[in-house]
């Protein structure tokens, strides 16, 4: 006898919940009704207790509770703008000056491709920047998408530029602007709305004091996370210290301008003193692996994730920009991060598969502020969940689900993506929006922005055309 109507039940699935016990299901189902899990279990159980209007058959497939990417630059039509070879100080001026030209039609182009790439990736919630010229705009275009996600304002700093920095015209740096706009974006969350608005400041030394503890006090009284870029290199540290003194968390701890809803991103260049003051001040972490590798980062030779992670500091996974983070892909920043700590450590037991799921997914919801609402499949959360296929030589045969999850079957196997209830991604297709006319948007913006900047491809091998 059913007792229990639901919109959708996902069933004969080798279920990851993400629960607090951890647990899974080698054949699991759950049900969905409207946005919300109301019911997890075997298949057993679920299909004797409840009636759906609409089943999906897993196949056996891994599911499991969507991705968080915790930190992204919707940027991804500048890949190819900069040549692998250049040196970081170039990229920054680069994005600095596309930052600086891009108009409302390109902002918009280049967040539906974002938001596409993610939730093909199994990612399905995010933590934006804070550097988009129109917040508003993009916010709509995500939602459009189906995804979840938090959103800031654009460009909030006041620390005057060094002398070699392009300086950005549309977002100069100024405490009454930024505190004018500071803000802004929270007038999103009322009701459930997929995109919410958080606060973000620059930051990397970009902000003074008296800015970043307005930031903190709004984020505090409004319950949402306050984040910035921090500490990504050891000339960051040492240019933080020279100007405040003292190392940066240090000095922030000091000031009283840290609290547990602070999600700072990159976090490569700390102390053991400032890692104290992080499990300390209980925020969050942002690791942005990749991106520290292929940028070549000092710091990320001697970067404390893995120990913060261990004593307790929520750590999350984040994909940062498509030049230096490859793709917006949480799968392989967590297999980065998993393969780095174990030859740093030269240790297979420094990282596991299952510290890539936690981080991927429970780290990343506490991160946003939002780990009451997703992050696991049990009863009562948003119904964002990835189902995967078997039908992949890498996908069988499963034996160990999270290792299969991990290590062998990557994004190529993810079948289905449900935000929110929805199915938003299904059969390598977006159903909300059409995926051509999203890549023809790019396309057209790409060359708007290469022309506006008297950009051209770089090779060291002769192109014939």
């Amino acid at each position: 006898m059913t007792d229990m109507h639901a919109d959708l039940v996902v069933r004969n699935a080798y279920l990851i919940t993400m629960n607090d016990s951890r647990e899974y299901f080698e054949r699991g189902a759950v049900a969905i009704a409207g946005n919300k899990i109301v019911a997890v279990g075997t298949d057993r159980e679920i299909a004797g207790s409840v009636k759906a209007a609409r089943v999906i058959d897993a196949g056996g497939g891994i599911v499991h509770p969507g991705f968080v990417d915790t930190h992204v630059h919707f940027m991804n039509t500048a890949r190819g703008a900069i040549p692998d070879s250049a040196e970081t100080s170039v990229m920054m001026n680069t994005f600095r000056r596309w930052w600086d030209s891009v108009e409302e039609e390109d902002e918009r182009a280049a967040t539906l491709l974002n938001c596409l790439e993610m939730l093909s990736n199994g990612t399905t919630c995010f933590l934006e920047a804070g550097t988009l010229q129109f917040p508003d705009l993009a916010a709509e275009a995500a939602a459009a998408t189906g995804i979840r996600g938090l959103i800031g304002d654009p460009f909030l700093w006041d620390v005057p530029l060094a002398g070699d920095t392009h300086a950005m015209t549309r977002a100069p740096r100024s405490r009454k602007r930024s505190l004018d706009l500071l803000g802004g974006q929270l007038k999103r969350n009322k009701g459930e709305p997929l995109i919410r608005g958080c606060v973000v400041l620059f930051g990397l030394g970009s902000a003074s004091d008296e800015l970043m503890r307005a930031a903190l006090a709004l984020a505090d009284d409004h319950h949402v996370v306050f984040s910035q870029h921090q500490s990504f290199d050891t000339h960051d540290g040492s240019a933080d210290e020279k100007r405040l003194g003292q190392r940066a968390m240090c000095h922030y701890a000091d000031h009283g301008l840290l609290s547990e809803n602070c999600t700072f991103s990159h976090m490569n260049d700390l102390t053991a003193d400032e890692v104290a003051v992080v499990r300390q001040a209980g925020m969050s972490v942002v690791w942005c692996p990749v991106t520290s590798m292929s940028l070549g980062a000092e710091a990320a030779q001697h970067a404390h994730h893995l120990e913060m992670m261990r004593a307790g500091v929520t750590v999350s996974l984040a994909s940062d920009g498509a030049v230096s983070g490859c793709r917006y892909d949480i799968g392989l920043q967590g297999l980065a991060a998993l393969l780095a700590s174990r030859a740093k450590n030269q240790s297979k037991l420094a990282f596991s598969a299952e510290d890539v799921l936690e981080l991927a997914t429970r780290g990343g919801a506490k991160a946003v502020g939002m780990l009451d609402k997703i992050g696991s499949i049990e009863p009562g959360k948003y119904a964002d969940i990835v189902i995967r296929t078997t039908d992949l030589p890498e996908a069988q045969p499963i034996t160990d689900p999270v290792q299969a999850l991990v290590y062998s079957c990557g994004s190529k196997s993810i079948s289905t993506v449900i935000v929110n209830g929805e199915v938003v991604w299904s059969g390598g297709q977006p159903t909300r929006v059409e995926a051509a006319m999203v890549y023809d948007l790019a396309r057209s913006s790409r060359r708007r922005m290469w022309a506006k900047l008297s950009l051209a491809p770089e090779s060291k091998w002769p192109l014939v055309v």
